[in-house]
């Protein structure tokens, strides 16, 4: 009944599913790979989530979408369930009947008085609501570890009517992993240590951060702000493609600084919360608290800066943000997609700000650091990989850490129910589905078109003889590519691109290199394109 293509059909639906109720790719693929079904026992399905992080904030809040997809790939009587705490896999989950304890409120539940919730959902017990299967209660599970006894399913209890339309509203602006504060969050209070555990993921810290000539600036930089916080340098921006590491870095200084500060109250969050935590606040006329709220932190961790792009009222909040924080020394550390130039519709007073300190980027990992980080991973999560398995991997996944970390995922779980290691030609089918196959060979001329897409010029105008500073610098940059990317000739590039001299391909090569090494936008520049054209998106 249950085989390895059913539950590749699985996380593809389910990934389908989360990305309709309003998630983004990035956030549903990674939501859809920490559920892996790895026992099957006749109509009972039982599904491991290795993050207890994901686990408590998010397979939870999903639960009913998860088993819905579960059976309409397995079938409408089977008995789904996902455990986050995987030394508890072999026991034999139970299905109960009805909850009593007050310890088990669902993770959506606000009220504070836990009494009051159990009065009021055994005042409404007689409501037509179809009880969704049992699944998991990670806060049953931590308080029986707490106690030493043994973790057992629980079923998800009822709510409100009311409560439920509140809990889908919420799910609803949740852009990412980080919940979303509630109105009742800005009533005038100060942040405490519980804030920060909850905007914190205590996985991702600098011991399992695998460093290499990539990101050794941005790992370096992030470890010394983490000892010293508020004194070396002020704001630290970071940058670079998707998937390099950057929001894991993030967590690694907050998890750093609150090891060695309990008492500190540390904040991450995406560009996105803050908007949404705002309008909330405008919403319900909090601001002064909402800016209570973030101007008494002590470490400000905000990612993916650039969504704030074109959001002219919360650029000038976070303008104040950043000002009172700034003023009072407290840790700053920002992350973007982009250099802070290069974003569009920022305004030009916050990119100063940013480009105050210290700018550090992350570029895609080369061979022997993607080797690195798939030999750390693979031990991570068990998984027998020979030399040649994972010279291959490192050789087709090239320029991102996600993708690194989806290939294993799903090895691992093959090898988790199959019992066998990958080989290469199990590693393929997972290849061959999760990256783009170039359908033309790298040459000049894909460089040429490529430059001149990025830098919205045509193509005649590139090659043609005008000297003018907005095609020199383009022109170059694509002799410069390649010289770099295919190893030709100074004499067939210079005829490639219509001279006569190839001193001048000389020139050009040496110049952008100079320019890669003093400058950071024409570096984040050639790398995008590097990245674009290494994989064939061009």
């Amino acid at each position: 009944m249950a085989t390895i293509e059913k539950s590749e059909v699985f996380f593809e639906k389910l990934k389908s599913r989360l990305k309709s109720l309003g998630l983004g790719d990035s956030v549903a693929h990674s939501i859809a790979n920490q559920v892996v079904p790895v026992k099957f026992d006749g109509q009972t399905i039982i599904a491991d989530c290795k993050s207890q992080f994901h686990g408590n904030l998010i397979i939870s809040a999903k639960m009913n979408e998860i088993i819905e997809v579960a059976k309409d790939v397995w079938g409408p009587n089977i008995e789904f369930y996902v455990r986050s705490e995987p030394d508890t896999l072999a026991q034999q989950p139970r299905k109960a009947k009805s909850v009593k304890s007050a310890s088990s409120m669902s993770l959506f539940d606000t009220n504070d008085e836990p009494g009051k919730k159990a009065q009021a959902n055994q005042s409404k017990k007689n409501d037509k609501k179809t009880e969704s299967k049992s699944t998991l209660n990670t806060e049953n599970l931590v308080a029986k570890s707490e106690k030493g006894e043994t973790s057992e399913i629980a079923p998800k209890p009822k709510i409100s009517t009311l409560q439920a339309t509140k809990n889908i509203n919420q799910i609803s602006t949740q852009m990412t992993i980080t919940p979303i504060a509630l109105v009742d969050d800005f009533e005038g209070k100060t942040p405490s240590t519980s804030d920060t555990s909850r905007s914190l993921n205590p996985e991702l810290t600098f011991a399992n951060f695998v460093r290499g000539q990539s990101n050794l600036i941005a790992y370096s930089a992030c470890e010394s702000i983490a000892k010293n916080p508020g004194n070396l340098t002020n704001p630290v921006f970071i940058y670079g493609a998707t998937g390099l590491g950057k929001t894991h870095l993030l967590h690694s200084v907050g998890n750093e600084i609150l090891r060695q500060n309990p008492t500190w109250n540390i904040k991450y969050v995406t560009s996105v919360d803050y908007m949404n935590e705002l309008i909330q606040a405008i919403r319900f006329y909090k601001q002064e608290a909402f800016r209570n709220k973030y101007n008494h932190v002590d470490v400000l961790l905000v990612d993916d800066i650039q969504f704030l792009e074109s959001k002219d009222s919360t650029q000038l909040e976070f303008f104040h943000t950043f000002n009172d924080l700034f003023q009072k020394r407290k840790q700053i550390v920002i992350t973007s997609d982009k250099y802070p130039k290069d974003i569009p519709n920022i305004e030009e007073r916050l990119k100063s700000r940013f480009l105050q300190g210290l700018i550090a980027d992350i570029e895609p990992p080369g061979f022997e650091d993607r080797v690195a980080i798939i030999e750390t991973k693979a031990k991570a999560l068990n998984l027998k990989l020979t030399r040649d398995v994972i010279l291959h991997i490192a050789t087709h996944v090239k320029s991102n850490v996600r993708e690194i970390q989806g290939i294993l995922n799903n090895l691992a779980m093959t090898q988790s129910m199959t019992g066998a290691p990958p080989t290469i030609e199990s590693t393929n089918s997972h290849l061959r589905r999760m990256i783009r196959i170039p359908t033309q060979s790298l040459d000049l001329n894909a460089i040429q078109k490529a430059v001149a897409a990025h830098f919205g010029i045509k193509l005649t105008e590139l090659l043609a003889q005008d000297r003018s500073q907005r095609l020199v610098i383009p022109r170059h940059i694509a002799m410069y590519l390649s010289r770099e990317l295919l190893g030709s000739a100074t004499t067939e590039i210079a005829e490639a691109f219509g001279r006569k001299n190839h001193t001048t391909v000389m020139h050009a090569v040496e110049k952008v290199k100079e320019l890669i090494e003093k400058d950071a936008s024409t570096r984040a520049i050639v790398n995008e394109l590097k990245r674009k054209l290494d994989q064939n998106l061009v």
